[in-house]
């Protein structure tokens, strides 16, 4: 068995997150390719800086109009898609269809079991057949109709204003879940728009989805090439597959020579991509959300970059212990330090709120690597001052020096 060494275990992963090199993005068909050339860009609204999946396209880009992302998922035609994947997110359109075959039902408190759902679902996938609509335009539309009884009672369990709770919505998320439906974009405040599948997607990713074993397949190819190196549970999380369909799936890559068995310390059980070329140094610096899929499965980003991460956002403040919404850096192929920032939009101010370094990150290289990323990231969020506050960390004293 091939043995790795952790430098080159990490090296590999970098290099397949395409983090090795930053390339600027001026048009939305340079977003779409890097979306395909990372396999998934998880979707989230944190907004402590900026909505969470911009940034791994700055990680990757460097500072960039990030409307190009958004024409890129709402602007005829569309380069890429929203669907269930390693959660909500933006893949290729292809990719869009090996997942659509997986379904995610909301939680509608038996709305599709209501003697009206049947009905009232296919008047509004006709509704949507001519036009692209929010939940709270569909609901408004709705309004206007001659509905039957069974129909009425079911559009009147919205909440009021409240959209993201009616039943309308929860209708048209399961339509969205099973493959009826597509996002057409989203709105200001990031209300999904829908559409028919069949006029938002491409005609060459518009058909029926393949049968599941074929899709789980095509995935873990997929996952293994955008990972680099992993194990089987790492490469499963990817697209949130099964880990016993995907073992056997493996066992086939490594048969038929595309994937490798490797050993590198702290992963058991680990594969490579038998395509890939392990590079012998990687270099450059960026700042990391804390979904980028490089770090997104915590015991790979552990195994590989000794990073313990627990995101503070979703932790009690009693318990955190690296503040609410850490970014770790990313310094020539190793994650030396992490910072917690906030944009102030009012002041205009990025608020440094504390700073870490990670295990063997500590000296003057990383202070300088983490200022200069702080001072780019401000730019490109258009803050115009930064704020070093007195908060917690061992990495705040050699910032503020700098800074």
């Amino acid at each position: 068995m091939r043995r790795l060494s952790q430098t080159q275990a990490r090296n590999l992963a970098v290099r397949a997150q395409r983090l090795d090199r930053q390339t600027p993005a001026v048009t939305r068909a340079d977003i779409a390719a890097m979306v395909r050339k990372m396999g998934v860009l998880q979707i989230d609204t944190v907004n402590v800086l900026v909505r969470a999946h911009y940034l791994p396209l700055y990680s990757r880009h460097g500072p960039y109009e990030t409307s190009l992302l958004d024409e890129a998922g709402s602007k005829p035609p569309r380069l890429v898609f929203e669907q269930w994947g390693h959660e909500a997110c933006f893949v290729p359109p292809g990719t869009h269809r090996l997942l659509a075959g997986f379904r995610r039902r909301w939680s509608g408190d038996g709305i599709e079991d209501h003697p009206g759902a049947d009905r009232l679902a296919q008047r509004i996938t006709a509704h949507l057949r001519t036009r692209t609509a929010t939940a709270q335009q569909v609901g408004a539309w709705l309004a206007t109709q001659d509905l039957t009884p069974e129909e009425a009672d079911l559009v009147g369990l919205a909440t009021g204003f409240d959209w993201s709770r009616s039943a309308v919505k929860v209708m048209l998320e399961n339509l969205f879940d099973h493959d009826i439906l597509a996002s057409a974009g989203r709105t200001h405040h990031f209300h999904r728009i829908y559409g028919a599948r069949e006029r938002m997607l491409p005609a060459s990713a518009a058909g029926e989805p393949p049968d599941r074993e074929t899709a789980i397949r095509e995935l873990t190819e997929i996952s293994l090439t955008k990972v680099g190196i992993g194990t089987p549970a790492g490469i499963a999380d990817f697209f949130r597959l099964p880990i016993g369909k995907v073992r056997p799936v493996l066992a086939d890559l490594v048969a038929e020579g595309r994937a490798v068995p490797v050993e590198v310390e702290g992963m058991k059980d680990a594969v490579m991509d038998a395509g890939a070329r392990i590079p012998r140094a990687v270099h450059g610096t960026t700042l990391l959300s804390p979904f980028d899929p490089l770090i997104f499965e915590r015991r790979r980003a552990h195994a590989l970059f000794d990073l313990d991460y627990r995101i503070g956002i979703y932790t009690p403040a009693p318990k955190r212990t690296r503040g609410y919404y850490s970014l770790p850096l990313l310094h020539n192929g190793t994650i030396p330090a992490r910072v917690d920032l906030s944009l102030d939009r009012k002041g205009s101010r990025l608020l440094v709120q504390g700073a870490w370094y990670e295990p063997n990150g500590k000296g003057l290289e990383t202070d300088r690597a983490l200022a200069g990323e702080i001072q780019r990231l401000a730019g490109w969020l258009g803050a115009t001052t930064i704020e070093a506050t007195d908060g917690p960390g061992d990495a705040m004293a050699g910032l503020r020096a700098l800074m």
